[in-house]
């Protein structure tokens, strides 16, 4: 016997059944079977267009297709669904009876097959991985650019600056980075700002000193940006003046042409954003040094050596700009973006063929049945939850989730909210976290509470306390509750989340030696093993926060998601490029953290989200809806004029002009039938919608 994929599969060979063991009586016995089923099917999420009891015709039709999507799952739930429906709906006794017994008929026939989902065979097959082999090749060869060779590094190395310069560079960085700093007049920037420019200083310099043979003893920021002293200028003729302006402003644009013509010819770089780099770090070499002979911002334009650097600023923003408004990129788009099948969008692609996958990988068989070893299972979960944080929410930018820390202390008091036995794990008090030099917080933690808000959630919520990301300035912390999906397997999205952090235990098996003590009442005492120990099978190399006196407690931590075997975090590029090389085995595509913001923001213009769903998405997303539109959005030519071509035909032309055929006035019935089904969804919603308003 063939397994039956589906619900309905499962229905239609219970019938086949009954009509071989029922030849007489077997048509009457389907039809009180099928209406039975029909019964239970809106507690299943099917919804009804018809408010009569009996379905009509289409209605029908309908509850076949959506059949098709239930699993056969849904058949444990199948009592219990029939018997909400009998009570919402004041089925008569009778009725009652008659469907009851059809529908326990079918369970008690379903549970002697060998594919019904509560025998030990199909729990057995249930747990064991569909792991995905990489049948695509390696990530290697899929090249996102015309490069054809590796991309060949100049950065100056440690090795080789020089003391003076080691020394200039720490004064820069502190002079960028400090609360308060002697003459500055510009506002401090965050670090990982200051590292930025202080690379591509390096950058420079390393080409200075590779290419232009330039001795280490004189690499210094001004070769970068020359500076002329108030001191040389008080013995200067104005003429000689003049001259020697434009002496250090053509070096500084030769060296900046030099540049950016050393960037296409060694690396192929033409990318405007390279540019931009390299731009800013020289307008904030040249604000540092330039800083003893300005009292405010606006002096600096009077300083001529700025005005180069302006110009080149406004160059690379227009090219910039054009590149934006044309979608070009360096990069081949169509290996980072999933085909997508007419009527659906990348996220749906993305959630189906990435995150489901990812997620039946995390369970605990081989597919021989055999128990995975533990590190392999905690691997499982790891990839799952980055995908899933990123493909159930809408995405924001990897270094939340790269950097995103757990508590792994609690308070000595008990919080009064937490049910007894109920699971906690905190989010430490303000001042036991990192903080900037005015006290504010600069990190983000995932943490469970029960009272969020002035709310209280009897079961709990997971949630990411987010106060250090990119556009916080303008939008302020953010508090995200993450939503607990369920799933066909009855699991929940917070069984992930709890089994990766926590480690995953199991009754199962025959080497069942151990003991549950752990937090989970319905577990103690009982035998069992652990599966994995999840987030602590990576040894991760965790922080400890020291207590701030004598009565604190002390408030340990570590980063959510640690790379596997060294424990440490995981830098920028060695972070996305997990997400590109587990996409790339599953859809042959090299989807990065990045690119999830544009699968979001185009998904929310392809649906149709309205201005203020737009805006809530943007503010999910930790930008404006202006960003969105204009950044983020990759819909195809044919999606930006599906609307108004759909407008045109709707509203310029009759439905005679689009066939070129008129209907015939002395339709039936099942002739009015027949085109409704051949009309789209959307159609038929529009039908319902006029025909209603004419009642």
């Amino acid at each position: 016997m063939t397994e039956p994929k589906n619900f309905l599969e499962a229905q239609e060979m219970y019938e086949e059944y009954l009509r071989e063991i029922e030849p007489f009586k077997a048509q009457r016995i389907i039809n009180e079977f099928r209406s039975a089923i029909n019964h239970a099917l809106t507690e299943f999420g099917y919804e009804r267009t018809h408010s009569g009891r009996k379905m009509t015709a289409l209605e029908i039709k309908n509850a076949q297709k959506f059949k098709k999507t239930l699993s056969n799952q849904k058949l444990l739930k199948l009592r219990q669904a029939q018997q909400k429906s009998f009570e919402k709906n004041n089925v008569s006794q009778a009725s009652q009876n008659t469907y009851g017994n059809r529908v326990e008929q079918f369970l008690t026939w379903a549970a002697r097959q060998p594919w019904w989902p509560g025998s030990r065979s199909v729990k057995l097959k249930e747990q064991c991985t569909p792991y995905l082999r990489n049948k695509n090749g390696s990530i290697a060869d899929c090249k996102l650019t015309e490069r054809n060779f590796t991309y060949r590094k100049y950065i100056l190395t440690p090795q080789e600056t020089p003391p003076k310069l080691q020394i200039q560079l720490d004064q820069f960085y502190l002079y960028l980075t400090e609360p308060e700093w002697p003459g500055r007049i510009i506002k401090p920037v965050e670090k990982s700002t200051a590292n930025e420019y202080l690379k591509n200083i390096k950058l420079i310099l390393g080409e200075r000193y590779r290419f232009h043979n330039v001795p280490t003893h004189e690499l210094c920021l001004e070769l970068i940006v020359p500076v002329i002293t108030e001191e040389q200028l008080e013995e200067l003729t104005p003429l000689q003046q003049k001259k020697l302006s434009n002496q250090c402003k053509k070096a500084l644009e030769q060296l900046i042409c030099n540049h950016f013509q050393f960037l296409r010819n060694f690396n192929s770089s033409v990318s405007p954003s390279t540019k931009m780099g390299r731009i800013n770090a020289i307008s904030a070499v040249a604000k540092f040094l330039y800083a003893h002979q300005v009292e405010n911002d606006a002096d600096y334009r009077l300083i001529p050596i700025f005005s180069t650097i302006d110009h080149h600023y406004n160059l690379v923003l227009e090219e910039l700009s054009q590149w934006r408004n044309s979608r070009h990129s360096v990069s081949d788009w169509s290996k980072r973006w999933p085909n997508v099948p007419v009527g659906q969008t990348a996220l749906q692609v993305i959630q189906e063929r990435i995150v489901e996958p990812l997620r039946h990988e995390c369970r605990p068989r081989t597919r021989r049945g055999d128990f995975r070893s533990s590190e392999p299972i905690a691997i499982s979960y790891q990839s799952y939850l980055k995908w899933a944080l990123l493909a159930y929410l809408p995405a924001r930018r990897q270094e939340e989730y790269r950097e995103l820390k757990i508590a792994l202390s609690c308070p000595r008091e008990r919080p009064q909210d937490l049910p007894k036995d109920g699971l906690y794990q905190p989010l430490p008090p303000d001042n036991q976290r990192e903080r900037k030099y005015n006290s504010m917080v600069v990190d983000n933690y995932f943490y469970f509470t029960y009272m969020h808000e002035n709310h209280y959630y009897p079961q709990g919520i997971w949630v990411i306390d987010t106060r250090k990301y990119k556009t916080k300035k303008t939008y302020g912390k953010q508090s995200i509750i993450i939503p607990n999906r369920t799933f066909e397997d009855g699991s929940s999205f917070y069984d992930y989340i709890e089994r990766f952090l926590y480690g995953w235990w199991t009754q199962e098996g025959y080497k069942n030696e151990l003991i549950y003590d752990w937090w989970q009442p319905e577990m103690q005492g009982r035998r069992g093993r652990w599966l994995s120990s999840g987030r602590i099978q990576f040894s991760p190399k965790d922080a400890c926060s020291l207590p701030s006196n004598s009565h604190s407690a002390i408030w340990t931590w570590g980063y959510v998601f640690v790379v596997p075997k060294s424990g440490n975090l995981a830098s920028g590029s060695a972070f996305a490029r997990i997400f590109e090389t587990i996409s790339y085995r599953l859809i042959q595509k090299r989807i990065s953290p990045h690119i999830m913001r544009y699968v979001w923001a185009t998904w929310g213009l392809n649906v149709g989200l309205s201005d203020s769903e737009l805006s809530s998405l943007a503010y999910a997303m930790g930008h404006s809806v202006k960003t969105l539109r204009e950044m983020y959005e990759r819909c195809t030519p044919v999606e930006k004029r599906q609307p108004i071509e759909s407008a045109i035909a709707e509203r310029l032309f009759t439905p005679s002009e689009q066939h070129n055929q008129k209907l015939p006035l002395n339709l039936e019935v099942n002739d009015l039938v027949q085109i409704a089904i051949r009309l789209t969804q959307e159609e038929r919603q529009q039908l319902i919608a006029k025909l209603q308003s004419t009642v």
